[in-house]
C-alpha cells in the first residue's frame, strides 16, 4: 500500500510542476489578450522559451502516468477522445505561433502581434480543455465508465462542471499581474483571487461533500495570500519572483490530491486498484525520480535566469 500511494504521489507532484506551468502561460496569454503593448515586454521575455520547459514536462508527466496507472489508458483513451485529438492540434498550433513569432516581424499580413495572440488563444483552450477533463476525473459529470464515454450535455448540466472552470480561471486572473509583476492590473489580484477559491469550493461541494475537507483550508489560504503579499511593500517582490511564485504554486497544485485521491471519476474509481505494483513499480520510481530532478534543476535554473533578466531591465529603465 506504501509503494501504492508513493507511486500516485509521485506522478501527482509531476503533473502539479505540468499545471503550474501551464498556468503561468495561460496567466500571460491573458494579460496579452487584455492588453498586448503593455504586457508584452514582462510576458514574452517569460513565455518564450518556458512554453518548450511546459511541453517537456507535460511530455514527461504523460510517460509517467503511463507507467503509473496502466488500468487506466484505454478507458482513458475512450472517455477523453474527442479531448484528447483537440489537445493534440491546439499543442501544434501553439508550438506553431509562437515559434513563427520568435522569427517574424512582419510578412504581409503576418507579424508577430497577430503570432503572439494567435499563440495566446491556442494556450487559452488549452488549458480549457485539461480543465475539463480534470473536472471529470474530479466530479465524474458526464463519464460512463462502462460504456466508456463522455456526454458533454451531461458535463454541462452538472452544476459543478462550469463553476470549477470559472473558478480556475478567476484564480489564474488575479494571480496574473502577480506573476508578471504587472501593476496596472494589480487591482484585479484579490477580488478576482477571492472569487475564484469561493467558486471552486462551491463547485467542489456540488460534485461532492465528501471533497470539502479542512485539509482544503491551506492551499485556499495559501493562494490568497500571494495578492496579499504583493500588495505589501516589504514583500511584494517575493511574491512576484517567479522561481518562488512556480514552487508555491506547484505546492498549493500538489496539495488538490485529495480531490481525486483515493477516489477519483464522482468517487467511483478506486485510484490504489489502477495503480502499476510488482517489478514495474520499481522501474517508475527509479525513471521518475531521475527524470524529475534533472527536470526541475532545468526549470530552477531557467526561472533564476528569467528573474535575473527582469532584475536587469528594472534597473536600466530607471
Amino acid at each position: 500500500m506504501l509503494t501504492i500511494n508513493l507511486i500516485f504521489y509521485v506522478d501527482f507532484a509531476v503533473f502539479s510542476v505540468f499545471a503550474t506551468l501551464l498556468i503561468t502561460e495561460m496567466m500571460g496569454s491573458v494579460l496579452l489578450l487584455i492588453s498586448y503593448e503593455k504586457a508584452r515586454p514582462k510576458v514574452l521575455s517569460y513565455i518564450v522559451p518556458i512554453w518548450e520547459v511546459t511541453g517537456t514536462f507535460g511530455a514527461f508527466w504523460v510517460v509517467v502516468s503511463d507507467f503509473a496507472f496502466p488500468g487506466i489508458l484505454i478507458p482513458a483513451a475512450h472517455i477523453f477522445a474527442v479531448g484528447f485529438m483537440l489537445f493534440l492540434i491546439l499543442i501544434v498550433a501553439r508550438n506553431s505561433t509562437i515559434v513563427f513569432a520568435e522569427y517574424i516581424i512582419k510578412r504581409g499580413w503576418l507579424d508577430e502581434r497577430k503570432l503572439y495572440l494567435g499563440y495566446s488563444l491556442s494556450t487559452i483552450v488549452l488549458g480549457l480543455i485539461v480543465l475539463v477533463i480534470l473536472s471529470v476525473i474530479i466530479g465524474g459529470a458526464g463519464v460512463d465508465l462502462t460504456a466508456g464515454t463522455l456526454s458533454i450535455a451531461g458535463w454541462l448540466t452538472s452544476p459543478g462542471s462550469i463553476l470549477f472552470i470559472v473558478g480556475a480561471l478567476l484564480i489564474a486572473i488575479g494571480l496574473a499581474p502577480v506573476f508578471y509583476n504587472l501593476r496596472e492590473f494589480s487591482f484585479l489580484s484579490l477580488p478576482a483571487t477571492i472569487t475564484g477559491v469561493i467558486i471552486s469550493v462551491v463547485s467542489f461541494l456540488l460534485y461532492s461533500t465528501s471533497l470539502l475537507t479542512p485539509y482544503l483550508a491551506i492551499p485556499a489560504v495559501l493562494t490568497v495570500a500571494v495578492p496579499i503579499l504583493y500588495y505589501l511593500k516589504d514583500t511584494s517582490r517575493i511574491a512576484s519572483n517567479k522561481l518562488v511564485f512556480i514552487a508555491l504554486a506547484s505546492v498549493i497544485v500538489f496539495m488538490l490530491n485529495s480531490l481525486v485521491y483515493p477516489d477519483s471519476f464522482g468517487r467511483t474509481v478506486n485510484v490504489d486498484s489502477i495503480t502499476t505494483s510488482g517489478p514495474m513499480a520499481g522501474a517508475f520510481m527509479a525513471i521518475t525520480m531521475v527524470g524529475l530532478v534533472l527536470l526541475a534543476a532545468m526549470i530552477g535554473i531557467y526561472a533564476l535566469m528569467v528573474q535575473r533578466a527582469s532584475v536587469s531591465r528594472t534597473k536600466t529603465s530607471h
